[in-house]
């Protein structure tokens, strides 16, 4: 086992010294599917690719769907200013062998006032961008994988543009403590004939009790010398009646029973902390049989115009 440990970190730490060769300033299109969609891992720092146990492992890194056991459908809704736009929605279902979802991000701004150096009213600035995203996640061992084919489209002022990306997505849950993933986003990828550069994320959670979960990663990317850093806890547990609950998967049973009462039992609660490239996360979750909800609370740069962001994500699950 030890032996399987220093390997892995030597080819994490192989993987950052071979992304940080690339020293070139990053102003790429397409910088909203940067910015992390889900109030679970965000609240968390922006973890997420190492444990991630619903749907919007979509996003984070779709190997991680085989973790995924029942139909599910998320949407999830960002607080902004200045008038901006940050969503998602996703829907998925398993097979026997994986789980296949597709999911829709969107970005934009609507009837924003913009003014030349004069102070003179040019009308309003419009921009639509879009992100539809089919995932698969193979794998119900301890080594999954996962792809995602994507489409780009964007719409800025009436000037429009099409793209398409494919990620690719490694969990290897080590034991029941213990967890690694990578994903490599927009491993090939381009918008409008331009290129959109990789993102290469590896990450490893830890799982030392029932409910607990430890998680970082270091978020790198192609023609850029900069590396953020998310680190994240989560604790879950059972609120009510003695409820069991996993460390890193939701271990919520389903059953044929539709009432009220069945798909609001089990429920359990959780509480999250983190710190995502220097800025302080938290937030927490109220989890059911069949519908879960996570609140994130997202602090925003001292010298950023943007100010503090809230995610709320809603899962159901069928």
């Amino acid at each position: 086992m030890r032996k399987k440990l220093l390997t892995l970190f030597a080819v994490i730490l192989l993987l950052g010294m071979f992304t940080s060769a690339y020293a070139e300033d990053n102003n790429h299109a397409n910088a909203y599917i940067r910015m992390g969609i889900g109030a679970k891992a965000m609240a968390m720092g922006g973890t997420g690719v190492s444990f991630m146990d619903n749907i919007t492992a979509t996003y984070w890194n779709p190997a991680a769907l085989g973790n995924v056991k029942r139909i599910e459908f998320a949407s999830t809704y960002t607080d902004m200013n200045l008038d901006r736009m940050f969503n998602q929605v996703a829907f998925g279902v398993p097979f026997s062998t994986g789980y296949v979802a597709l999911s829709w991000i969107n970005a934009g701004t609507k009837d924003l006032e913009e003014y030349n150096d004069q102070g003179q009213f040019m009308g309003d600035y419009n921009a639509d961008d879009n992100n539809i995203n089919l995932s698969v996640g193979l794998g119900r061992n301890s080594f999954k994988v996962g792809f995602s084919a994507k489409m780009y489209m964007s719409d800025i002022q009436g000037d429009t543009a099409t793209g398409y990306g494919a990620d690719l997505g490694l969990l290897w849950e080590i034991n029941q403590y213990m967890s690694v993933g990578a994903m490599f986003r927009d491993i090939y990828a381009e918008m409008d004939g331009e290129e959109i550069p990789t993102q290469y994320i590896p990450e490893i959670s830890v799982h030392p009790i029932h409910g607990l979960t430890f998680a970082a990663n270091m978020k790198m990317e192609k023609h850029s010398d900069l590396t953020k850093v998310g680190i994240g806890a989560e604790y879950w547990t059972g609120l009510g009646r003695d409820t069991e609950v996993g460390s890193n998967i939701s271990g919520i049973s389903m059953g044929e029973k539709t009432t009220w009462a069945e798909i609001l039992s089990d429920a359990q609660g959780g509480l999250r902390l983190g710190m995502n490239d220097g800025n302080f996360t938290a937030g927490g979750g109220l989890r059911f049989k069949m519908v879960e909800v996570n609140y994130a609370f997202l602090t925003a740069d001292e010298d950023d115009l943007n100010s503090d962001l809230h995610q709320i994500s809603l899962v159901l699950r069928f």
